[in-house]
């Protein structure tokens, strides 16, 4: 009969695999989280995060992860070629391009709605005055001549 796998287990391994992969990210400097795409030092802050794990985690469970990541802290850096730092700053530069064109096509978008709410906006001010101007000529006093007298009076 097979032995059963606890759900302890099964989260132990599941996260020792997170974390061996995240370091594997880390160490070939390709981090997917996005605090770390700006430059990164390889601490257990940075591997947890990178891996979706606590730190203390790492610390209780995995103390081989931390000799691997020191390992990696000291290994030298292999060197990165022209090449390869072109291609990331062409895919930087495209990325950069369609942000800008998508910014562009939302603040002409922005730009239009404001126009239309100034111009709905002139509206209301125009009707408003109109409004005040039959307000105002309605309360008008009207004074009472000899023939308006005749008809008050019959009334």
């Amino acid at each position: 009969m097979p032995t059963r796998i606890s759900p302890y287990e099964r989260r132990l391994e599941a996260s020792r695999a997170r974390l061996r992969d995240a370091l594997d990210r880390l160490v070939q400097g390709r981090p997917i989280h996005p605090r770390h795409q700006d430059g990164y030092r390889l601490t257990v802050a940075v591997l947890a995060r990178e891996a979706g794990v606590g730190r203390n985690a790492i610390y209780t469970n995995h103390r081989e992860m931390l000799d691997r990541l020191q390992a990696a802290a000291v290994a030298p850096k292999p060197p990165i070629s022209w090449q390869d730092k072109l291609d990331e700053l062409r895919a930087t530069i495209k990325t950069m391009k369609q942000d800008e064109r998508r910014m562009i096509s939302e603040n002409a978008l922005l730009l239009q709605r404001a126009r239309s709410a100034e111009a709905e906006a002139e509206r209301y001010r125009r009707l408003h005055a109109r409004l005040v101007a039959e307000r105002d000529a309605a309360l008008r006093a009207v004074p009472i001549t000899a023939t308006a007298r005749k008809t008050a009076t019959r009334d």
